[in-house]
């Protein structure tokens, strides 16, 4: 039995808000956001496979850094070769391309499309030379934290909403890249994403991570507000074990940053990462040590060049994605464990 648990008082207001209950519901992950201006939403998937390759697939409405554009939908594919080299491809579509069902996850954008039902999800993307034709099953049930939102108005009209449909799962099909078709299996993916809020005028940084070690899967993340709103620091925390979540409350979650180097774009990154999640079960500790940088990307390169010169004086938002090794120690109540491996995690600098 899962101890996820709805807090008494404003959480429960909430749901009713949303008109949610604890358990996931299948129209959770199809259309939620306003296509139009002002609206962003995408359906993230990524996959890491047993010949050493990864792929990331993402169905958007739009560039999340242009939300107050109309509808213009798009899919990016990124694929990392067993070599370490990377090929991007990102290619945006008419409106009329785009069509997606509110009771299910069932987006076409041109040829492309993904469709699923909260356990086992097709899709098939091909953009630039980069195709993709993979199924992903879950083995950790959907979940999310609370009813998934951040509000940033007292009305709550204004947010940012997060479905981690697939926490962990497997993946098998085949990926085409420089001309060859590869049969591929490993281990996937899948959240969902939507809002109408600014992120960089709420959204200061994040640290967002997962892993698989053991029998323990785990989602691990911090986010900091703005000096606007606060601030503040907003945790989120899900600790499974085979397909049992242990833990879904976030609150106690706290990080220590250590050990900070200077990229060569000028920001800087920990090299110790410490998320520790105290509670009345016990305690969960997660080290991260001695990260291999994957990603670093500015944000503005979606832009045309005078925009990215433009915008390059005021702010220049940067995303960092990190492989690093892992020590998980839980000591609940009836778990105690000590497992070593490896998590992926992100570091999202918005400002």
């Amino acid at each position: 039995m899962s101890r996820r648990q709805v807090i008494p008082g404003i959480q429960e207001e909430m749901f009713e808000h949303e008109g949610l209950t604890q358990d996931v519901v299948l129209w959770e992950d199809g259309l939620r956001a306003d296509t139009g201006p002002g609206h962003f939403e995408w359906w993230y998937f990524d996959a890491h496979l047993q010949d050493g390759s990864t792929a990331v697939i993402v169905f958007m409405t739009k560039s999340l850094i242009n939300r107050r554009s109309p509808l213009t939908p798009g899919v990016q594919v990124t694929v990392t070769r067993p070599d370490g080299t990377k090929e991007v491809a990102l290619s945006f579509f008419a409106p009329n391309q785009f069509s997606a069902s509110r009771e299910s996850c069932d987006v076409h954008i041109d040829d492309n499309w993904v469709r699923g039902d909260l356990h086992r999800y097709e899709l098939h993307v091909k953009v630039d030379g980069l195709a993709a034709d993979l199924t992903f099953t879950g083995r950790v049930p959907p979940w999310r934290p609370g009813v998934g939102k951040s509000y940033y108005t007292a009305d709550l009209s204004r947010y940012f909403a997060w479905l981690p449909a697939i926490p962990f799962g497997d993946v098998e099909g085949t990926l085409t890249y420089d001309g060859q078709t590869h049969v591929v299996q490993g281990r996937g993916y899948h959240d969902h994403n939507w809002g109408n809020v600014d992120l960089p005028t709420v959204m200061s940084h994040w640290y967002w991570g997962r892993a698989n070690v053991g029998d323990f899967h785990t989602i691990f993340v911090e986010q900091v507000s703005t000096k606007k709103y606060g601030a503040q620091k907003l945790p989120v925390f899900m600790l499974a074990q085979g397909n049992r979540i242990l833990i879904g409350d976030g609150r106690p979650l706290t990080l220590q940053l250590a050990d900070w180097q200077t990229h060569s774009c000028g920001k800087q990154y920990p090299r110790r990462l410490d998320f520790h999640w105290r509670g009345e079960e016990g305690t969960v500790h997660l080290a991260l040590r001695r990260p291999q940088q994957i990603e670093a990307t500015s944000l503005l390169t979606a832009l045309p060049r005078w925009k990215q010169w433009l915008l390059g004086w005021l702010v220049n938002p940067y995303y960092f994605r990190f492989n690093a090794e892992l020590e998980l120690r839980i000591d609940l109540d009836d778990v105690q464990a000590v497992e070593r491996g490896s998590a992926l995690y992100e570091m999202m600098l918005l400002r």
